[in-house]
């Protein structure tokens, strides 16, 4: 069974959380801890993103998540709890979008964070893990396909530390869907704002085009995490 200390050196290691118990531990960059938003790694991704695709998604939309989430928890601040009900009311409505904003920076940075610049296989660690779980690469990428087609915003790959299996889920919004626990190691923006600059409505040649491109090295980073 999974430790707690394993699951929290995993989450850091995947870029998800800082540890409070261990803040020497070097920053994830995450702007959920600098409060703001983290540099591209590529102006472009040849043969995938162009740079106007990148530079709209990177500054609208994970750069408005960031600024949302700043606005939500300022105004949370001075927000009424007295006046707090389940129907409605300035708090409740506050935290479901706070959750909303945060699930949508920490999902873009792991999104961009696991784009390569060239074209690169799995390595040893990340083709383990993926055969013992899928049976093979290619079952697993058909598997995946299939979710990213399927969603509506987000397909990824995680590991649930409870089974320690590895599933390829869709989520339709960022606060819906996701497992609890479930610990994302590759992760795919299906909104159409992630590829509409470039494939216009052909979301299936964006998702085919993308597993080429995934950065093997930050999801051996992540699953090696788990051992």
């Amino acid at each position: 069974m999974t430790t707690r200390r394993e699951f929290l050196a995993f989450a850091a290691a995947a870029g998800l959380v800082r540890p409070v118990l261990r803040p020497s531990q070097e920053d994830t960059g995450s702007a959920l801890v600098s409060g703001k938003a983290k540099p591209l790694k590529f102006e472009e991704v040849k043969g995938f993103l162009s740079k106007d695709q990148l530079a709209v998604h990177h500054a609208a939309h994970y750069g408005g998540a960031v600024k949302s989430l700043l606005q939500i928890e300022s105004e949370l601040d001075g927000a009424d709890r007295t006046k707090a009900n389940a129907n409605y009311s300035a708090v409740r409505e506050l935290k479901r979008e706070q959750v909303h904003a945060m699930n949508s920076v920490v999902m873009h940075e792991l999104y961009f964070d696991g784009i390569g610049a060239v074209p690169a296989d799995p390595g040893e660690a990340a083709q383990e893990a993926v055969k013992k779980r899928f049976g093979s690469l290619d079952r697993w990428l058909e598997d995946l396909k299939a979710a990213a087609v399927s969603a509506r915003g987000w397909a990824l790959l995680v590991h649930h530390p409870v089974n320690r299996k590895l599933y390829n889920v869709v989520t339709d919004m960022h606060d819906i869907g996701p497992m609890v626990f479930g610990v994302p190691l590759v992760v795919i923006d299906c909104y159409e704002h992630a590829f509409y600059v470039d494939y216009r409505n052909r979301k299936g040649d964006y998702v085919a085009a993308y597993p080429k491109f995934i950065d093997w090295g930050e999801v051996e980073k992540r699953i090696r995490a788990l051992k």
